[in-house]
């Protein structure tokens, strides 16, 4: 009997700590990308050597699996947790997203590196995956047949709901807001921008109409921007596709029928060429602002911005999207990068506020509700297949009634 309590404890004890590796390997991916992560600091940290690492993993490829794995279980488990609250689906879907947005749950990965898996681990996270979107989606239609939730699209909505809560803990990480008060604040915006919206009136307008050709992007002329605008389209999109660091800069130039070198020749280092990718992102968005900064209240500039940014990750333009590994960029590149998407935000923060004055948005905590709703659509062209997926305006509409009205249907309707 003893013998047995005594592997009991042992057995918890090891659980325990396979936990705590678990924990820290996902803060470590996130923090700097799967293949340049630290696996020593990673066994430090919970009191192991490198070598003793190995016993709670094959290598380190299968130590993300692991992690993507029991990132899916976490949230299966919120899912089952939420099941079980008394009363209607909206308050059930809200308990989901209060418990996965807390500052208190367990670290969460974020997907972005699963072209570096095996065909057999890569279908393992994908059916995990489907599993959780499932899950949420009945709870959801459940919300909207029992009238707590309004009627909705509830793939699309399911698949937003998502993408904010992917996008909201590694924003901290872009953002380089390491206080805790940021983390309570947009632990308290997630669940209000998904749950109640930001409009402050609950009438739909029709669609702005925006178009992404009315955008006006800066056209390549010389042989040498045309050569580069085609690297940093190939190089983004197969970075969205199969993450950074499961990508060469020799795939990147042989999609262009280039050699890497021409790559090195106006760029020091590969994550010089990401750099230069996302700045492209970020010039990209900065014209999106400037067409969305006449529109009539925040309702609209809402709506623009949403219909522009689907219709741009749908499009061959190729931005690429926000990732994992920010913090391995060497300290010059994180500053520009950091420094860009916080003055993008700023100008973003300043229509909220014209919002919140011409009386269309409600008050609330501007900044964490802005920087979360871009998780809304940051994510879209991974959602489906493009035989599969509804078309942009279907999911521009879906998604900005999302962050404009949230879930909660209005007692008039």
């Amino acid at each position: 009997m003893w013998m047995l309590a005594r592997r009991s404890l042992s057995d918890e004890a090891r659980e325990a700590r396979h936990g705590a590796v678990l924990d820290e390997a996902t803060i470590e991916f996130m923090r700097s990308g799967v293949s340049s992560a630290e696996l020593t600091s990673i066994a430090r940290r919970v009191g192991l050597t490198r070598a003793a690492l190995y016993s709670y993993c094959s290598d380190r490829y299968d130590l993300v699996h692991q992690c993507y794995l029991r990132t899916c279980e976490l949230i299966h488990s919120d899912l089952q947790r939420a099941r079980l609250t008394h009363g209607p689906g909206l308050a059930k879907v809200a308990t989901f997203v209060e418990l996965t947005s807390s500052p208190s749950h367990r670290p969460m990965a974020v997907f972005s590196e699963l072209g570096l898996l095996s065909a057999e681990q890569h279908q393992s996270v994908i059916v995990a995956q489907r599993r959780n979107v499932a899950e949420l989606q009945s709870l959801l239609t459940a919300g909207v047949k029992d009238g707590s939730i309004r009627k909705c699209n509830v793939d699309v909505v399911a698949q937003s709901i998502f993408g904010i809560l992917t996008w909201a803990p590694l924003s901290r990480l872009w953002l380089n807001v390491p206080d805790d008060d940021w983390a309570q604040r947009m632990a308290k915006a997630v669940p209000q921008v998904i749950i109640e919206g930001i409009a402050a009136r609950h009438e739909e307008p029709p669609a702005v109409g925006k178009r992404l050709a009315d955008v006006k992007l800066p056209t390549p002329t010389t042989p040498r921007e045309q050569r580069l605008e085609g690297l940093a389209r190939s190089g983004s999109r197969l970075f969205n596709e199969r993450g950074i660091d499961g990508v060469s800069l020799d795939e990147v130039a042989a999609a262009e029928g280039l050699t890497k070198g021409v790559i090195y020749h106006a760029f020091k280092s590969k994550r010089e060429f990401v750099a230069y990718c996302y700045n492209r992102t970020f010039d990209i968005q900065e014209r999106i602002l400037d067409l969305v900064d006449g529109g009539d209240d925040g309702i609209e500039y809402t709506r623009g911005i949403v219909e522009l940014h689907v219709q741009l990750r749908l499009s061959d333009i190729q931005p690429l999207w926000f990732t994992t590994g920010v913090e391995n960029f060497p300290p010059h590149l994180r500053k520009q990068l950091v420094s860009r998407l916080g003055a993008i935000l700023d100008r973003t923060l300043k229509l909220n506020e014209r919002g919140i004055k011409d009386g269309s948005l409600r008050r609330f905590d501007i900044a964490p509700v802005r920087v979360a709703s871009v998780g809304a659509f940051a994510y879209v062209s991974q959602w489906q297949s493009a035989a599969r997926r509804p078309s942009s305006t279907t999911l521009a509409r879906e998604i900005s009634n999302l962050l404009l009205f949230g879930l909660r249907r209005p007692e008039a309707e």
